[in-house]
């Protein structure tokens, strides 16, 4: 159906057009017409076609073919959500955000994907509705032909940067990774800011770690050790109640204690030997 252009509502917040891309799409429905007609809800609301609005505009068109989706409410945003996926020029903080609100959209549409729901239910649902439905990684991962972890570190970025650490690496542009957002996110929500920023100032990427990326790895690295102390200072608050345990258990409960310190000194033992190998390169040069 033929739709005036002037009754189609536009969310706001909605990723802006490329004005390039608008052009050169203008240029093409101007030859051969529009191939694809656009998607809206049934109160007008756009879906899927953005662009091609946009290029009709550019062209002085005042009406449009559409389609009339069923979908409504949180479908329809989940439709809307699909359709950016196509979308080049997407950032991997842009990607993430994107994603961070498809999961809370598709696991309102599918609570039985949920992590809690997933692992609470009955063998008999089990073998029903979890068989039919994806979880929203595995769904999301299809749909953008990456792998499920993918899709999960972009989530776990998006959901655990803090609003100011995310202005910082949007700012930033190229200068911060994927892999590097996903490191300052790891980190306590006081530091995150402050690791952006450092990230900012440094020089274009090098073989060679530069200082900032090591001043980030050292703050992950202190962090994730203040995590375990912060831990065993609940379970130094339990002593009686480990003194009362039987010698087999105390065996169980220093053997862990002995391969956590054995983990430790044997990087300890690889930073060494690595540093040294480095120390005999550099005597080499002079």
């Amino acid at each position: 159906m033929r739709m005036k252009i002037s009754e189609i509502k536009i969310n706001p917040g909605r990723r802006d057009t490329q004005q390039r891309n608008v052009e050169e799409l203008a240029r093409s429905i101007a030859a051969v017409g529009l191939m694809n007609p656009i998607t809206v809800t049934q109160d007008n609301t756009l879906i899927a076609g953005l662009h091609r609005l946009e290029a009709v505009k550019l062209l002085g068109w005042t009406e449009i073919e559409c389609v009339v989706s069923k979908a409504d409410g949180l479908q329809a945003e989940l439709a809307e959500i699909d359709e950016n996926f196509v979308r080049a020029g997407l950032s991997h903080r842009e990607l993430g955000d994107l994603l961070l609100r498809r999961k809370e959209l598709y696991e309102a549409i599918h609570p039985e994907t949920r992590q809690g729901q997933r692992n609470g239910q009955t063998a008999k649902n089990a073998n029903s509705s979890l068989l039919e439905t994806k979880s929203f990684a595995q769904d999301t991962a299809d749909k953008l032909g990456v792998s499920k972890r993918t899709v999960e570190q972009l989530v776990q970025t998006a959901r655990d940067l803090t609003p100011e650490a995310k202005k910082t690496i949007r700012d930033a542009g190229d200068k911060i990774t994927k892999g590097a957002a996903l490191k300052i996110s790891r980190l306590p929500p006081d530091q995150q800011e402050e690791a952006a920023a450092v990230l900012t100032i440094a020089p274009p990427a090098k073989k060679k770690p530069d200082t900032a990326d090591l001043e980030l790895l050292l703050k992950e690295f202190k962090a994730n050790a203040q995590r375990f102390i912060s831990g065993m200072a609940i379970f130094d608050r339990q002593a009686d109640s480990f003194a009362r345990m039987s010698y087999m258990q105390s065996d169980e409960l220093w053997n862990s204690a002995v391969a956590v310190t054995d983990v430790i000194r044997a990087f300890s033992k690889k930073v060494n030997h690595i540093k040294d190998e480095l120390q005999g390169e550099r005597t080499n040069e002079n």
